[in-house]
Order: C-alpha cells, then structure tokens, then sequence
C-alpha cells in the first residue's frame, strides 16, 4: 500500500529540521518532503502526487498565501495546511482564504500529526479522490447580491459587532463557513466550545471579519451565472434560511447553534461546486441531479468540511440530512433537529424542489417526547420560518 505523501516547506533550515526531527516517528506511516521555499515547493508537487501541503506564510519570494493558492488551482486534491506564527491581520486573511487549517508555531508534533491524519482521510467512500479535488478549488462560497449588500451595510453600523453584524452573518451560509472554519484556530482568535455565530463573530473581531468579507467579496456574486444557476441558488438559499430559522424552536438550547450551521450550510456542496465553476475550474455542475463531475453535490460538501474542520455534529447533520432519521428516546440531536425542520419547511413554499415532504416520518418524528412537550403548532411555524426567509432574501 502507497504511503500518503506530506510536504513540508519553510525558508527557515532550523525549522525543517526541526521538522524532521519531530515526525521521525511517522516515517512508517508517511512519505514526507521537505522544500525550504515556494517555487521548490511547486517543482515537487509537479513531480509526485501529494496529499498534504504545510506551508509557513512568511517566505521570501514566493510567499505562504501564493504558493498555496497556486497549489489550489493547479493540485486542489492537495489539503492545504498553514504552520507559521503571528502575522499582520493583512497578510493572515490572504492566506485564510486559500488554506484548510491553520497551526501557529511554535505547535506540539501530536497537534501537527493530527490534523494532518485527519486530512490524510477523505470522507467519500464511493468518490474520495473526486470529492477532494472537487472541494479542494473552493476558497471561498458564493452569496447572493442582496446579502453582499446587508452584509457591507452591517459593517458600517457604529455598534456592529452588538448589533446586526451577527445576523446578516447568520443568513450567510459561506460567511458562516468561513469564520467556522477560522476560528477553530488560535490563529485568528479562538470560540468558546459549541458557539453560536454571535460568539464567533465577537470572538473574531469586526476588524478581522471587515478584511475577511474584503477579501473574499471577488469570490461573491458572480456576474457570469445563467438565470437557471442564479434561480437555483435563490430557491436553495431561502430553503436554507428557512430551515434556519425554524431549527431554533425544533433544536435543544444546547443543540441550536450547530443545528443552526447545518441548516445553513446543508447545500455547501453545490456553493464549493460553483465556487470552482466561478474561479475558472472545468466542472460539469449538473444541478438537476445535484452532481458535479459525476460527485453527488452533499459528497463535495462533507469532504470541504472535513478539509475546514467544521464541527462534527455540523458536518453529520449535513451528510444525513436526506437519510430517514430514527431518533434516540434521548433526545433528537443536531442531525435529528435539522432532519426534521428540514422536513416541516418541505411543506412550505421555501421547499427543497429535489426532495419530496415524507409525510409518514415527519409525524413519527413529531410524536418525539422533545417535540411532543412542546406546545407548538408545528405547520404554522413552518409557514412563518418560510415567509420570513422569502421576505429576507426578497424572493
């Protein structure tokens, strides 16, 4: 069996070696390189595959944030790991939009070692290779046009970070991505455990989420898709937002915050498929059958989670959304919540038009003793969720 294959590449000497020294116990289990700047770096990848990249950020020449976004285009099947110390905020969002994880130096080896083991693995059974590539060219997701707008709107309030900042981000599936994604590292600032995107918003900062939607707005809104894409991306975001608002009554005060992620980001596969399309990647997106490249469209978006390093229980209630869902006498969880707000909002005119209403499972999963304790009309709130997110995304 083929060793997955690890780069390494730092200017610095001593901190190869250090390297070296560290991981020499995972030389049965890896095949590592070592480059001591970007264009050697390059001239590796172009010889051998790889399946990992660690990049410092600060090199002369070619620097961490170029070397990784060329790696993006021209070898997206690579995870791309930034391992650098503290930086300028400027410098540290170019290179969080072309990364997967972020490490600050100097980092324990049982740190490094495990998320690169992490990403060694790659979530698609079926699709693995094909899934990554696919995730791999998306640095940043697309959004709607009105959604840029409240979005730069909210950062020009005076009392952002307290005020509306949080829930235009909360209606933003990749902003909501992204500063998961970022502030899973002590490199842009830490959450606490389980945070809802409030915490993460004050826990990041306004000026750092300013450079962050600075950065990426190329990314957004692109001007080159069809009216069909453009319609499919309305229909998918309302059906998102919807679902959104209604898993905050479905889901327990302490489930809500990842429900409400996986809510949001439950069509992240389709957004990372049109991301490539829109930075120039060869795609074949076939939404009508929710595939790209022959990949199911929910196949592409775990495995970018699973490159970002979002949340479990996140991650889970995406993959399983379209599964039938038994849930535990304990209690409904994320996916479960999630599961069955998705249901409720299928029977609103914020549906999901690929998916059908499962009747008989949603009212078993309504019999719930959490659902069930509730004094809730289920159907009416699943019509104010929908009518909600129409109003708020102007569909």
């Amino acid at each position: 069996m083929t060793k997955p294959k690890v780069l390494f590449v730092d200017d610095e000497p001593r901190i190869l070696d250090g390297l070296r020294r560290s991981l020499r116990g995972k030389r049965t289990e890896w095949d590592m390189s070592f480059a001591p700047g970007g264009e050697p770096a390059i001239e590796l990848l172009a010889g051998a595959n790889h399946d990992v990249i660690v990049s410092d950020m600060r090199m002369p020449g070619m620097d961490g944030a170029e070397l990784l976004t060329r790696v993006s285009t021209q070898y997206p099947e690579v995870a791309r790991v930034v391992l650098s110390g503290q930086a300028e905020a400027k410098a540290a969002i170019r290179v969080a939009i072309c990364g997967h994880r972020f490490l600050t130096k100097p980092t324990e080896p049982e740190t490094l070692t495990g998320v690169i083991d992490q990403l060694i693995v790659k979530t698609s059974r079926a699709h693995g290779s094909q899934a990554r590539r696919i995730a791999g060219t998306a640095r940043a997701l697309p959004t709607l046009p009105e959604q840029v707008a409240e979005l730069s709107a909210a950062l020009t309030e005076q009392d952002c970070d307290a005020g509306r900042l949080p829930n235009a981000v909360a209606l933003d599936a990749g902003l909501t991505a992204k500063l998961l994604q970022l502030s899973n590292s002590m490199f842009f600032g830490s959450r606490p455990k389980n945070a809802g995107i409030a915490a993460v918003v004050t826990a990041m900062g306004v000026p750092t989420i300013q450079a962050l939607v600075a950065a990426t707005a190329h990314h957004w809104s692109p001007t080159t898709w069809d009216p069909a894409t453009e319609d499919y991306l309305r229909t998918m975001w309302r059906h998102a937002v919807a679902t959104a608002a209604l898993v905050e009554t479905v889901a327990s005060p302490a489930h809500r915050p990842y429900a409400h992620a996986a809510a949001l980001l439950q069509d992240i596969g389709a957004l990372a498929a049109l991301a490539g399309v829109a930075s120039g990647m060869p795609h074949d997106v076939d939404l009508a059958d929710r595939r790209c490249d022959g990949v199911p469209l929910r196949e592409v978006g775990v495995e970018l989670m699973h490159l970002w390093g979002l949340p479990t229980p996140v991650a889970a209630a995406v993959a399983e959304r379209d599964a039938p869902h038994e849930a535990a006498a304990a209690g409904l969880g994320v996916t479960g919540a999630v599961r069955i707000a998705h249901l409720l909002i299928q029977c609103t005119e914020a549906r999901d038009p690929a998916d059908g209403t499962h009747d008989e499972e949603l009212q078993v999963l309504l019999t719930h003793p959490q659902m069930a304790a509730r004094p809730c009309d289920w159907t009416a709130a699943a019509h104010t969720a929908s009518e909600r997110a129409s109003t708020l995304l102007a569909v």
